[in-house]
C-alpha cells in the first residue's frame, strides 16, 4: 500500500511539474529571434513598456506545432503522436498537440491511476483510458465531417480558379483569390499552397503535399494530378479545370440519387441490427427471469457471443450491400 502510494505521488508530482511546463512555456530560440525582431522595430517605433511585454505573451509561442520544446521532445519518441497531430490538423483544431495529450490523455489517466492505487479499484484508470478513446472518437468524426465539407468546396474554387485564369490571372493569383472569397476549410488548404509557393517550395511538392494534409481524398488528388500534368505537358489550364469542376459536381448528383434510392434499405438494415440489441436491453430491464438462463450457464453465454458476432456480421454485410461507390 505504501508502495502504491508513493508511486501515485510521484505520477501526481510528474503530471503537475508538466502541468507548470506548459502553462509557462519557455520561447524556441526561432521564437526569441522573432521576438527580438518585433521588440526593436516597436521600440524603433516608440511603442511603450505594456505594447512590448504584450508581445511575449502573444501568438508568436503558440505558433508552433507544440506550446512547449520539452513536452514536444518527449511526445514525439512516440509514434502514436503523429497520427494525433494529424487528425488534428485534419479536423481543424488549432490545439497544440502537447496541450491536447496532456489534457486528454495525461492528466485523465495519472488521475485515473492515483484513485485506483488509493481505492484499490481499476475502474478509475479504465475511465481516464476510455475518456481519451472517446476523445480520439470524436476527432476522427470531426476529421471526416471536414473533410467532407472540402470536398464539396473543392468545385466553387475550382470555378473560381477557372474564371481568375480566364480574367488573365497568374495560378498564384487565383490561389489567392481562392483563400480570400471561400471559407474555411477550402482557403485554409489553399492558403498552406500558397505559402509554401511563397517561400520557395516547388509547385509539384506543395500540390502534392496538401494531397497528404487531407488524406489523400479522391477529388483533390484528381485535380492535383490534372495541374501537375497539365504543367509538364502543356494546354488550356482554364478547361481541363472547368471539366473536373463539371465531373465533380455530376458524381455528387449522381451520390445524392443513390443515396435517396438506397434510403429504405438503409434504414431497415439499421432496424434489423438494432432490434436484437433493444429486445435484450427490454427483456434484461423488465423481464429478468426471462433471460436468466441465458446469462447464468455457459450454454446460454456461448449462444449469447455467437448470437452477437452473428449480428455485427449481418449489419457489415447489409451495410457493405448498400454502399455503393461513385
Amino acid at each position: 500500500m505504501i508502495v502504491c502510494l508513493g508511486a501515485a505521488a510521484i505520477l501526481m508530482g510528474a503530471a503537475l511539474f508538466f502541468l507548470q511546463q506548459y502553462m509557462f512555456p519557455e520561447p524556441s530560440p526561432m521564437q526569441e529571434r522573432l521576438m527580438r525582431f518585433k521588440s526593436r522595430q516597436l521600440r524603433d517605433e516608440g511603442a511603450d513598456a505594456e505594447e512590448l511585454e504584450a508581445l511575449r505573451m502573444s501568438s508568436l509561442l503558440k505558433s508552433t506545432r507544440y506550446s512547449n520544446e520539452s513536452l514536444g521532445r518527449l511526445f514525439e519518441r512516440y509514434s502514436f503522436t503523429a497520427g494525433v497531430q494529424r487528425s488534428l490538423r485534419q479536423a481543424g483544431v488549432k490545439t497544440p498537440v502537447d496541450k491536447f495529450l496532456l489534457s486528454y490523455l495525461v492528466i485523465p489517466t495519472g488521475l485515473g491511476l492515483v484513485f485506483s492505487f488509493f481505492f484499490l479499484n481499476p475502474m478509475p484508470l479504465l475511465l481516464g483510458v476510455v475518456f481519451f478513446v472517446i476523445t480520439l472518437s470524436y476527432l476522427k468524426i470531426l476529421c471526416k465531417k471536414r473533410l467532407a465539407r472540402l470536398t464539396t468546396q473543392l468545385p466553387d474554387a475550382l470555378n473560381l480558379i477557372t474564371s481568375s485564369l480566364r480574367a488573365g490571372h497568374s495560378f498564384q493569383s487565383a490561389l489567392t483569390i481562392v483563400v480570400t472569397e471561400l471559407p474555411d476549410p477550402i482557403s485554409t488548404e489553399f492558403n498552406m499552397v500558397l505559402n509554401d509557393i511563397n517561400w520557395g517550395i516547388p509547385v509539384k511538392e506543395a500540390l502534392y503535399k496538401m494531397v497528404n494534409n487531407v488524406d489523400n481524398l479522391p477529388d483533390i488528388r484528381m485535380f492535383v494530378t490534372s495541374l501537375v500534368i497539365q504543367r509538364e505537358s502543356g494546354g488550356n489550364l482554364a478547361e481541363v479545370l472547368e471539366k473536373l469542376s463539371f465531373t465533380i459536381r455530376e458524381r455528387f448528383k449522381l451520390q445524392g440519387q443513390i443515396k435517396a434510392l438506397t434510403g429504405q434499405s438503409r434504414l431497415t438494415g439499421y432496424v434489423l441490427g438494432c432490434a436484437p440489441a433493444g429486445l435484450f436491453v427490454f427483456l434484461f430491464l423488465f423481464m429478468r427471469s426471462y433471460i436468466d438462463p441465458l446469462l447464468s450457464s455457459p450454454i446460454g453465454q456461448a449462444a449469447l457471443g455467437l448470437a452477437a458476432v452473428m449480428q455485427i456480421v449481418g449489419f457489415l454485410v447489409m451495410k457493405k450491400i448498400v454502399e455503393i461507390r461513385v
